[in-house]
């Protein structure tokens, strides 16, 4: 059977935040990969062992707030952003 990938970042559409509305603290980061794992469109990275997030984020993510959820260490500070702006459910 074939696998067909999908290129999850042409699923969405959003029109790009003027304000950053996902922050990490380095300071109580600890590496955990609890963001790299849920994060089902692979803005999560670890360097030099701490949560690093894709700097082109505001294009792609879905604001689902699972990376937030998910990190135990409150290192992870999500809010949505302003009106008018984010995520646009083209399908579904």
């Amino acid at each position: 059977m074939e696998k067909l990938l999908i290129e999850k970042r042409e699923l969405v559409t959003v029109i790009e935040s003027p304000v950053d509305f996902i922050s990490v603290d380095h300071e109580k980061c600890v590496g955990c990969k609890n963001c790299v794992i849920i994060c089902g469109m692979n803005l999560w990275k670890i360097r030099d062992g701490k949560a690093v997030l894709e700097t082109d984020y505001k294009k792609f993510c879905t604001e689902c707030a699972s990376c937030y959820t998910v990190c135990d260490y409150d290192a992870i500070k999500f809010t949505f952003p302003p009106g008018g702006y984010g995520i646009v459910y083209q399908r579904g």
